[in-house]
């Protein structure tokens, strides 16, 4: 969170299903019975990941599992989007604290999908893990735009987990409809569901090399480096408050202590 400021950062969640949450998720949370908390529906979001995994690990026995999958997958998006919404109707929000459980559960439920998809037969293990790295390494570039910019990027180009989870939904589907047959391209035959794995995991790296780029840019605009290099007089900054604070600088080599061996 911003050290410099008790507010809480700012949410940006301009994903393409955005404007159909925004309606639903508030009336769903307003119709909530009183017992249900948020701590309620973010544990519903971590264990329906669970139940997702365990469902596409029994696409071993029938490929009818993968609607269980698919269910899972709405009931998780029914724990992860509407826990924040609750909190926000009921003026309960507690930032830090939700923005820490929220993220740890997210991180939870990925390994959990990631995994059950690489235990069963319709994806190779080596490419659900490369999907499970991918979806890590834009859930690292979400905290760093946090912390870095005060802003709480949820989405990037338009894409959210609710997209990710829809996409899901839609090749569960298609590989139950379709079974899930191998496919040669390019000298190299894996299922149908594998050239899927691959091509999100492509995707996810692509997207996360693109915006983290264009964040590097905004930052160097909002925070460009210093016309000079400052003398020993000028070892101060001005605080947001106005304040000086002192400024460490690193020590240089020739400042460093020498060590004596003994």
């Amino acid at each position: 969170m911003n050290k410099q400021s008790d507010q809480p950062p700012r949410r940006l969640n301009l994903i393409l299903v955005g404007p159909f949450e925004r309606r639903v998720l508030p009336w769903m949370a307003h119709r909530l019975p009183r017992w249900v908390t948020p701590d309620h529906l973010t544990y519903l979001g971590r264990y329906s990941a669970l139940m997702v995994g365990i469902a596409y690990y029994l696409t071993t026995f029938s490929y009818g599992w993968l609607w269980l999958a698919s269910a899972g997958l709405v009931l998780n998006w029914i724990g992860d989007s509407l826990d924040g919404t609750l909190a926000r109707v009921r003026h309960i929000e507690r930032e830090r604290y939700g923005f820490f459980v929220d993220h740890y559960s997210d991180t939870i439920a990925a390994s959990f999908i990631c995994l059950g998809m690489g235990l069963s037969p319709i994806m190779d293990l080596h490419i659900a893990l490369g999907i499970m790295v991918a979806y890590f390494a834009m859930m690292t570039l979400v905290y760093l735009v946090t912390l870095s910019r005060d802003v709480f990027k949820i989405s990037f180009a338009g894409v959210g987990p609710t997209e990710i989870r829809l996409f899901i939904i839609i090749c569960n589907t298609l590989v139950w409809y379709k079974g899930n047959p191998r496919i040669m391209l390019g000298g190299l035959s894996l299922t149908l569901y594998d050239w899927i794995g691959l091509g999100v995991a492509a995707v996810l790296l692509g997207t996360y090399i693109v915006a983290a780029e264009v964040e590097r840019r905004k930052l160097d605009k909002l925070d460009p480096p210093p016309a000079k290099m400052p003398d020993e007089k000028e070892k101060a900054s001005i605080t947001a408050d106005g304040r000086k604070a002192p400024v460490f600088f690193p020590p240089s080599r020739a400042e460093e202590p020498t060590k004596v061996s003994k």
